[in-house]
């Protein structure tokens, strides 16, 4: 089997959408799947350029850098998507591909036209749907309207062979697909092998893409109407991400904190390799996630890897995993109220609470979600469309 797989952003942005992808990626070339993954060539704010071809798991997984490098706009992805249908039709016709994934959002354009003209399957994976948290990020304004309107074509009006979501709220959307719920997962024995003494600071971790979605101006003036609270507990917040992509975002969150006078109570980190990423999730006392808007955060399931308790939005699929004061806490997106009252219970609860709060999510991944579990159901899913579409013989 030779899988065409579409992504837009590769190095050097990343976050759950890519994680996701290398994840599945690694386990499908043990089930005898060849695999191009076509990606943006990019150029990041201070020049470097991400142009070279990669081959990963003895040549099995090949990322394939497209087009001239860019800078990730909104109008850059659009002329690449022109330019990943030519590399893809170029490379079908020297070894056919028998199936095209595509990983959301804009890929599905691409990817469905594509499987019209080459006559194979295409499978669509959505991962979140922020068309409810537009208004938040960007206002009321023509931008939101327009990407309101290309969301909703994309992952509702375009007809796929088989659409997969990995939240279950999207579940609930008028679709033409009937999406087919696979969620994401995590590799726990990796964070099992991680050991780090947690220190006296009553450390709080957040780690994400620095981007109007995940929250933070809230976070930030959450902090601001109960920083006395932070002062007797000794708190802090470390940030763990940021990418070239969305530096506007970052200096208006440093912006907002300098301005409150908060600078002692938040760390960036930037983003960090792998091995100091865990000690990050190992030595904090707490995970908060103040997204406006998730699909399923790898992030969540990675703090429940460390068994940290979490203090999420009620986004995506968030609401079906965490059960509020049990394994979790849930606050309202966007208010900053409510996310304030529970950061102070939070930084007052006794520690052998948390902890037991942090066990129970550690609990639920170990048991409902490892990556290999996940991936026999992708590949379970490649194997039924392709056997469907050879019995039929048609296109949709």
């Amino acid at each position: 089997m030779r899988i065409a797989m579409i992504i837009e952003a590769w190095e050097p942005i990343w976050g759950g959408g890519q994680v996701h992808v290398y994840e599945i990626c690694k386990r499908l070339v043990t089930h005898g799947v060849k695999i191009d993954l076509y990606v943006m060539a990019l150029r990041d704010t201070s020049g470097r350029v991400y142009n070279e071809n990669e081959e990963l798991f003895d040549g099995k997984l090949r990322i394939i850098r497209v087009g001239f490098p860019k800078s990730f706009t909104f109008m850059n992805r659009i002329i690449w998507a022109f330019e990943v249908m030519w590399a893809i039709l170029s490379n079908h016709r020297k070894t056919p591909y028998s199936l095209i994934h595509a990983h959301a959002n804009l890929p599905g354009l691409p990817a469905k036209i594509l499987s019209r003209l080459l006559n194979v399957p295409v499978v669509y994976t959505v991962h979140g749907s922020g068309i409810e948290a537009l208004e938040k990020m960007y206002g009321k304004g023509f931008k939101s309207r327009i990407l309101y309107l290309f969301e909703v074509f994309l992952q509702r009006k375009i007809e796929y062979d088989i659409e997969i979501t990995v939240d279950r709220k999207f579940l609930k959307y008028y679709n033409v697909n009937n999406p087919v719920y696979i969620p994401n997962g995590v590799d726990i024995e990796k964070f099992d092998r991680t050991n780090v003494q947690k220190g006296k600071m009553f450390k709080i971790l957040f780690v994400g893409r620095i981007h109007p979605q995940k929250g933070l101006r809230c976070l930030v003036k959450a902090v601001n109407k109960i920083k006395n609270e932070f002062d007797y507990n000794l708190g802090v917040i470390a940030i763990v991400g940021g990418d070239t992509k969305w530096t506007n975002e970052e200096k208006i969150v440093r912006t907002l904190i300098k301005k409150l006078g908060l600078e002692k109570y938040f760390i960036f980190r930037g983003r960090l390799p792998e091995k100091e990423l865990l000690k990050e999730y190992k030595s904090s006392m707490l995970f908060v996630l103040p997204s406006l808007f998730e699909g399923m955060p790898l992030t969540l399931l990675e703090a429940w890897a460390s068994k940290l308790p979490v203090l999420a939005t009620k986004v995506g699929e968030n609401p079906y995993l965490i059960m509020h004061k049990y394994n979790g806490w849930l606050v309202e997106p966007g208010e900053v109220n409510d996310l304030a009252k529970a950061l102070k219970d939070l930084l007052n609860t006794p520690k052998r609470k948390l902890e037991i709060m942090g066990k129970r999510g550690y609990s639920l991944v170990k048991d409902r979600y490892s990556w290999d579990r996940i991936v026999d159901d992708i590949y379970n899913i490649y194997l039924w469309v392709i056997s469907y579409e050879s019995a039929n013989n048609f296109r949709r």
